[in-house]
């Protein structure tokens, strides 16, 4: 029962690693560098972040509204944020 118990556990906790990147095109990433460059840690670490959490659509979909509306989608901030705060100086 025991050995049940930490097999259990050690497939939940497989579970929670970070998710791998979603399919971008190369030109996705070239427009996101030409404004932040990929030499700069919290770049590279958002784009990381972008990749992982937001599908290639849905980040069109949160450029096109910020483009319309001036609103930043939430997962965006998030991600640039947690950047910032992880490669402080």
């Amino acid at each position: 029962m025991r050995w049940a118990f930490i097999a259990l556990v050690a497939i939940g906790l497989a579970g929670c690693g970070e998710a791998a990147p979603n399919p971008y095109p190369e030109a996705a990433q070239a427009r996101f560098e030409a404004s932040c460059p990929s030499e700069n840690a919290v770049c590279t670490c958002t784009w990381d972040k972008l990749t992982r959490t937001m599908t290639y659509e849905e980040y069109e979909a949160a450029l096109a509204r910020f483009r319309e509306t001036g609103l930043m989608e939430p997962r965006v901030t998030r991600a640039r944020t947690a950047c910032v705060e992880r490669h402080r100086e």
